[in-house]
C-alpha cells in the first residue's frame, strides 16, 4: 500500500513540474508593416500605400493559444500629398501550431479604426464615417533568436468600415519579447 502511495505522489509531483513548464506567459510586441490599401477610401481619396506601426500585448495561458490587444497607426497621403491617418485597436486571438522553435501561427482580430482626413476632403458624404469596425486575419511564423525574443514575419488582411470602406493587405515584420 505504501509503495502505491509513494508512486502516486511521485507522479503528481512530476505532473506539477510539467504544468509549471506550461505556465502562462506574457509578451509585448512591436512591428512595422508595408500596407497596400484598397476599397472605396482608396478610390475616392487616392489613399496611398504606406508603412504602418504596431504595438501590442499578449497573454498565453498555454504554449498554443494567446490572447491580447494590439494597436496600429497608419500615416498616409491623399490628394496632392495631404496628410491622413488611420489608427486601429483590436482584440486578438492567436493559435500556434508548434510550441517550440520555428512556429507557424494564425490570428484573428476584431476592433475599431479611426480615420483622420485633411480638410480638403471634409464634406464628402461617403467619407464622413470616420469611426468604423475592423476585422483582420493574420498568418505568419515566429523565429526564436534567444530564449525571450522572437522575430515575427506575417501577412495580414484587414477590412474596416471607416471612410466608406478600407481594405489592407500588410506584410509585417516585428519583434516579440517574452516578459515572463
Amino acid at each position: 500500500m505504501r509503495k502505491w502511495l509513494i508512486t502516486l505522489m511521485s507522479i503528481l509531483c512530476l505532473a506539477g513540474t510539467n504544468a509549471a513548464a506550461q505556465a502562462d506567459r506574457h509578451y509585448v510586441q512591436a512591428g512595422l508593416s508595408y500596407v497596400a490599401p484598397s476599397g472605396q477610401l482608396v478610390d475616392s481619396a487616392l489613399f496611398h500605400a504606406s508603412t504602418a506601426y504596431s504595438a501590442g500585448y499578449q497573454w498565453s495561458p498555454s504554449r498554443s493559444a494567446s490572447f491580447g490587444l494590439t494597436g496600429w497607426f497608419l500615416p498616409a497621403d491623399v490628394f496632392g500629398n495631404d496628410p491622413a491617418s488611420v489608427f486601429g485597436m483590436s482584440a486578438i486571438a492567436t493559435y500556434r501550431f508548434i510550441k517550440h522553435g520555428f512556429t507557424p501561427y494564425v490570428s484573428a482580430e476584431a476592433g475599431f479604426v479611426f480615420l483622420t482626413l485633411p480638410d480638403s476632403l471634409v464634406g464628402r458624404k461617403h467619407l464622413e464615417k470616420q469611426l468604423g469596425v475592423s476585422i483582420a486575419a493574420t498568418a505568419g511564423f515566429l523565429v526564436p533568436i534567444s530564449e525571450k525574443v522572437e522575430i515575427d514575419a506575417a501577412a495580414r488582411y484587414a477590412q474596416s468600415t471607416a471612410g466608406g470602406g478600407l481594405s489592407q493587405l500588410n506584410g509585417v515584420l516585428g519583434l516579440r519579447y517574452r516578459l515572463r
